[in-house]
Parts: structure tokens; C-alpha cells; sequence
């Protein structure tokens, strides 16, 4: 009798060190898994992670980028808005600009797109893309929020990432060269990249 209650209890030893085997592999399994999705938990701030300032992507921005552009300020604001130095700065030429906004006091950045000189007033503003003299994409630019203007300037970013052969906009009945020199090109997809890396999507 002795001896069954032995067998029994050493059946049910095994048993339990078994189970505790299985329970503990499996936890450990789960605190990986759990650990490979640890940056993408909820966001429960309300503020949308595109336009979230990254601290190490602002601090590689400040530090190596920052030469780059001029900056203006509006410390009532709390705003800094850069531009890249490779914009033609004469308000009446025919451009178009991509100025990262900064907003410190909600630490968030957004792209802005400004069109200048004749282009100023036109809305919407059509765009051509032109590659080995087709037609490679239309854009039309008009003002809109912050998710408006990152759609487009990444259509646009896309287009010059693509080595179009020129990029033109309408001006009533003719079609005059945007982003025509490569300074104002590379500072165009610079601008974006910086947005990216600051906003740590980059």
C-alpha cells in the first residue's frame, strides 16, 4: 500500500514538473512575442506619431542639419520654422518651398509647402511631372491641414526621388519650370528627409 501511495506521488511530481515546464516556456514565449511589438503599443497621447518630434532625430537635426537652413522664430508662438538654404529666397521667382514647421510647446513638426512669385495666388495650383517626355504624374496643390501638405510634398518628393526630367506648373495658359536647378531639387528632398528624421520615421 506504502509503496502505491510512493508510485503515485512520484507520477504526480513528474506531473507537476511537466506543467510547469509547458506554463513556463509558453510565458517565455509570450514576453517575446509581446517584446517585438513594443514600439508599435498604442498611442494614447491624440497626437498623430507622423508629425511627433523624435528627441534623438531633433538632436542629429540641431547638431548637423541645422547649418543647412535659416530659421525664423515666433517665440510667442513657440514656433521655429526652417528653410532650407537652397531655395531661391527672392519672393518673386517661381517656386515652390518645403519649410518644416516646429511647434516646441507641442512637440511636433509639420511640412509646409509655399508657393512663390507667380504661383502665389494660384489654387488650385496644377503640377506636371514630365519624364523622357511623357507625362509621368499631375499633383494639384491646394491649401489644406497638415496631412494635405505631407501628401503632397511626398507625391513631389517622390517624383524628384524618380529622376523626372522637369516639373512644371500652370500659369494660366502657359506651363513654366518648378524646382528646375539641382540646388533647389537636393534642397527640396533634403527638407523632406530632415522632416522624416526629425519625426523619427527615418
Amino acid at each position: 500500500m506504502m509503496k502505491e501511495n510512493s508510485a503515485n506521488k512520484d507520477q504526480m511530481g513528474r506531473e507537476m514538473v511537466r506543467l510547469l515546464k509547458i506554463f513556463g516556456l509558453a510565458s517565455l514565449g509570450l514576453v517575446l512575442l509581446l517584446s517585438l511589438f513594443n514600439e508599435r503599443r498604442a498611442n494614447n497621447t491624440g497626437e498623430d506619431p507622423s508629425f511627433r518630434l523624435s528627441d534623438s532625430g531633433m538632436l542629429f537635426f540641431k547638431n548637423i542639419r541645422r547649418i543647412d537652413y535659416a530659421v525664423r522664430s515666433m517665440p510667442d508662438a513657440g514656433i521655429d520654422i526652417y528653410t532650407h538654404k537652397g531655395f531661391d529666397r527672392d519672393s518673386t521667382q517661381n517656386t515652390l518651398i518645403l519649410e518644416i514647421i516646429v511647434h516646441k510647446n507641442r512637440n511636433t513638426a509639420s511640412p509646409y509647402l509655399l508657393s512663390a512669385g507667380q504661383l502665389k495666388r494660384r489654387e488650385p495650383l496644377l503640377l506636371h511631372a514630365i519624364k523622357k517626355d511623357d507625362l509621368y504624374g499631375t499633383l494639384e496643390i491646394s491649401t489644406g491641414d497638415r496631412y494635405v501638405h505631407l501628401e503632397q510634398a511626398g507625391i513631389i518628393f517622390n517624383w524628384l526621388s524618380s529622376e523626372i526630367d522637369s516639373l512644371k506648373a500652370n500659369v494660366g495658359e502657359r506651363w513654366i519650370p518648378l524646382l528646375d536647378s539641382k540646388r533647389e531639387r537636393e534642397a527640396f528632398v533634403n527638407s523632406y528627409n530632415d522632416f522624416l528624421k526629425i519625426t523619427g520615421q527615418l
